[in-house]
Order: structure tokens, then sequence, then C-alpha cells
């Protein structure tokens, strides 16, 4: 997915409940309708459907980390209203457990706060963490397993950036971030054809453990913006 650090910001256009309901109860209806289904050519058009449910419901917590890690508190404003304009329109709801949606609807209320007082560090963690919620409890997530894997490589470049901008760093949350990604990317190496990716990710990772052991801040934001960077190199191998 798109981040600041790889593409331009998007638009500040705010998207209102109606747009993103369009789409949610679309593509919700799509994969109810072929739950039983083995046909291949229809689980295809399922993960399709699935895949744009997920970018619809990550995409606003993506973009407000982004803006609070650059301390753009009118973007922050703005990404705050999308998210709530997103999960008004319902899809939110339908795409993660109900002890799920409730923890995330709790969090979108501290992120107001958090956003009000101008606390960027914590709208950056908070939405890293909301991120990660969706991703590790999406509904759909039998048709779409990689980009899953792929998301969670993405929201450790998120979450690392996030941590790096606290007053006292919490490198031990640091290490567990590094650690859990590195089982994703294990989870689809095999897959990946290109000999190249796989070498860059595997050095990518032995990067940020050994920087992580020396608590050096710079080279682990410098690793965890290429991780990000290396996301969207990694996206096409599945396409």
């Amino acid at each position: 997915m798109k981040t600041l650090f790889k593409t331009t910001l998007i638009t500040s256009f705010i998207l209102t409940p109606s747009l993103f309901a369009n789409i949610a109860f679309d593509v919700n209806e799509e994969i109810q309708n072929h739950k039983l289904i083995v046909d291949v050519k229809n689980k295809k058009v399922i993960s399709k459907k699935a895949l744009k449910l997920l970018d619809k419901v990550l995409s606003p917590f993506e973009d407000m980390t982004e803006y609070a890690l650059v301390n753009d508190i009118l973007k922050m404003k703005k990404g705050y209203k999308n998210i709530l304009s997103m999960n008004e329109s319902g899809i939110l709801k339908q795409s993660v457990s109900s002890d799920t949606y409730q923890k995330i609807t709790s969090k979108i209320a501290q992120l107001e706060k958090d956003v009000n007082t101008h606390n960027d560090s914590n709208v950056a963690l908070v939405s890293t963490e909301l991120f990660k919620n969706i991703v590790d409890d999406f509904k759909y997530a039998i048709y779409i397993k990689n980009q899953l894997h792929i998301e969670k490589l993405d929201g450790m470049g998120f979450e690392l950036l996030s941590l790096l901008t606290a007053k006292h760093i919490d490198y031990n949350q640091l290490d567990i971030s590094i650690v859990n990604a590195k089982k994703d990317w294990i989870a689809i190496r095999e897959d990946i054809d290109d000999k190249n990716t796989q070498e860059v990710f595997d050095l990518l990772f032995r990067g940020l453990a050994r920087a992580s052991i020396k608590k050096n801040k710079e080279m682990i934001k410098i690793l965890a913006s290429m991780d990000l960077a290396l996301v969207d190199v990694l996206e096409q191998q599945f396409k």
C-alpha cells in the first residue's frame, strides 16, 4: 500500500460514509455469496474483493500514521475525519470480530484527544496499533493470506518509526516488532521467485537485529524507511 515514504501524500479530500458504504456492501455481499465455492476463478474474484475491502479499512490509519510522523496537524485532523467516515460507513465493523471492533472504536476516541493536544507521537503509535489490530483479525484472511503477511511487514516499518518518536524509546517493543515481522517474512519467503528480493529482505532483518541490539536509532530509522519502500516491490511478486 502507499506510504508517505514511497509516494506523494493523498489529497485532503474527505471521504464520505456513503462512498465507503457502497464499496463495503458490494465487497461483503460478494464474499458472502461465494463462501462455499471451490471454483478457482471465483476464488480469485473473492480475493480481489477482500483485498479491496482491506485497503479501504487500513488506508485511513496508514495515512494518519504518515501525517503524525511528519507532524502535520492539519492533515491529522482531516485524517481523523476520514477514520470517522470509514467507521460510520460500516465497513470496519464488517471486517473484524465484535471484540476487536470494540477495542478499535475505544482507541479511535483516544486518537481524537491525541490529535487535539498535538501529541503526534501517540497519534502515530495508536494509528499503527489499530492498523495491526485490523490485519490480525481481518475476517476474510483466508482469501488473502500472503497479502496479510505483507501488510504486517508494512506495519513493522510504521511501528518502528512511530516508536522512535517517543521521548523514551521502548526498545523492548521495538525488538518484538522486528521478531514478529520476521516470522511473516519467513512465511512468504519461499513463494518469491526473485532471489534479489529474498536477499534484500534477509539483509534488512539482519541489519535491524544488529541496529536494535546496538540501540542505533538513526540506523533503525533508515532501515524502517527502507522496509516501507521494499514492501511495494514485494507486493509486485504476488500480482
